[in-house]
């Protein structure tokens, strides 16, 4: 809901597609730049703490945001307000995301596959509410209101994490020096190649969601001359994608490996996005939005079991604030794109991102190519095992 509100209130403000991504870089800066050591934070402490109070950030931030906009009424907030906003509710995102994902190691221990997808299930179906409800809220209510109900939300996120249990959130906290953990952290993200696949792989999924969200409300808007109701159903379907694909998943989570996954989810990646571009009418802009979505569930949810399965539990914060610093750079690239091609519409862009996606996943193959070579027994020697532990076994400490 955040993302629809703050997008549509950079459009209005700014008045044009360069706007948008001016405002949502703010968090990509960040997770580039702070991320890294607030991995680190997160594994010193409890992740049921950190997951809170990166809630209570994102909430006060939001909160904020819409009582400046009450005080300029009429007036076109100032976009430096709107940076300044961003940053502060990207800094308590910096806490929850990595936050939560240790905590979902933890619980789904002896199902990651299933665990992982239900997690994304659950996460999809709030985007769904979430872009649906910014959508009809833009129509039927003032943008302080409607910010003060997001902020609402996470409120009642951090609320939830006293359900949690503390004892099972022992999170294995380093109490060593702060660079040997932060190297420590670097060392496990790059040493795997498995992991290495799974970042660039998720590089490619997350540069689509950023893609949607700073393309999508000019897309609508000045491609297709629709409305804000319908930016928000569009904004939605990508998550409508992403249910349809949960749903499978979780079905299938006995029946197929992450590495398929991975495969087959960035070579649809590439096609949905090429689909989406030639898009005309709002029928076909759904369906293939929602593709995209697929797609980037299908990519998450392979990456996303890999990691917790190969990473120790002490490790998650600092191993996925590193790759979300990476997925930082390549956002970065893509919220820039309306200001270094001042002038391509929305539709120009997304051709030449999907273009940029088809050799991502012609990279994504051949990686997987050598490290399955590499994993195959050596001729006159043992074999060199790299690839993770069993969904069933628990991840060690």
């Amino acid at each position: 809901m955040y993302i629809v509100l703050i997008s549509w209130l950079a459009l209005r403000t700014g008045g044009d597609v360069t706007s948008v991504g001016k405002v949502l870089i703010c968090w990509q800066v960040l997770a580039l730049t702070v991320g890294p050591f607030a991995g680190h934070l997160i594994d010193r402490t409890r992740r049921r703490r950190a997951f809170a109070a990166g809630e209570m950030i994102h909430a006060s931030g939001v909160a904020v945001l819409g009582l400046i906009v009450w005080a300029y009424g009429p007036q076109p907030t100032p976009l430096a307000v709107l940076y300044a906003t961003a940053s502060f509710v990207s800094l308590g995102s910096l806490l929850s995301y990595p936050s939560s994902q240790a905590l979902l190691q933890r619980a789904g221990a002896a199902a990651l596959m299933r665990a992982v997808s239900r997690g994304i299930l659950a996460g999809q179906a709030g985007n769904i509410v979430g872009a649906a409800i910014g959508g009809l809220c833009l129509a039927a209510l003032s943008m302080t209101a409607c910010l003060l109900v997001c902020a609402g939300f996470s409120l009642v996120a951090a609320t939830l994490t006293s359900l949690v249990n503390d004892n099972d959130d022992l999170g294995a906290r380093s109490h060593g020096a702060h660079g040997r953990d932060l190297a420590q952290g670097l060392s496990q993200t790059l040493a795997n190649p498995h992991i290495r696949i799974s970042g660039c792989a998720l590089i490619l999924a997350f540069a689509s969601a950023h893609a949607s969200n700073a393309l999508l409300a000019a897309f609508t808007r000045f491609d297709l001359n629709l409305s804000s109701e319908t930016y928000g159903f569009l904004a939605a379907m990508y998550s409508g994608g992403g249910v349809l694909g949960s749903v499978v998943l979780s079905g299938l989570c006995n029946r197929t490996t992450e590495r398929l996954l991975i495969a087959v989810g960035t070579v649809f990646l590439a096609a949905a996005t090429a689909g989406f571009s030639s898009a005309h009418t709002p029928i076909e802009a759904l369906f293939w939005q929602g593709a995209i979505g697929l797609s980037f569930t299908i990519v998450r949810a392979g990456c996303d079991v890999t990691i917790l399965k190969t990473v120790p539990t002490r490790m998650v914060g600092r191993v996925r604030s590193n790759i979300d610093a990476a997925i930082g750079v390549a956002a970065v690239a893509v919220y820039l794109l309306p200001t270094l091609l001042h002038g391509f519409a929305a539709r120009d862009m997304f051709v030449g991102l999907s273009l940029a996606f088809a050799c991502g996943s012609g990279l994504i193959l051949w990686l997987q190519w050598r490290a399955a070579k590499a994993d195959l027994p050596q001729p006159g020697g043992d074999s060199k095992v790299i690839s993770p532990s069993p969904s069933c076994v628990r991840p060690r400490d």
